[in-house]
């Protein structure tokens, strides 16, 4: 039980990171994620990087619509 609940553990963990990696249009390049660990790692920075770029890229529309 204790083997299958591990291996429901990485599958989830897999599935969550294809749905982040197409999400976040970061794509399936030639390196990618093979651990858990490293999945879950790849996942955090894809969310910051996502966040940061959208946070950017409202500040520079806000700049830019109230640029008189």
């Amino acid at each position: 039980d204790q083997k299958e609940a591990s291996e429901d553990h990485e599958l989830y963990v897999l599935a969550f990171y294809f749905a982040i990696t197409t999400i976040t249009t970061v794509g399936y390049g030639d390196l990618s994620a093979e651990t858990t660990y490293e999945r879950i790692f790849c996942i955090a920075l894809m969310v910051i990087g996502v966040s940061s770029f959208t946070f950017v890229s409202g500040a520079l529309s806000s700049m830019i619509t109230n640029y008189d």
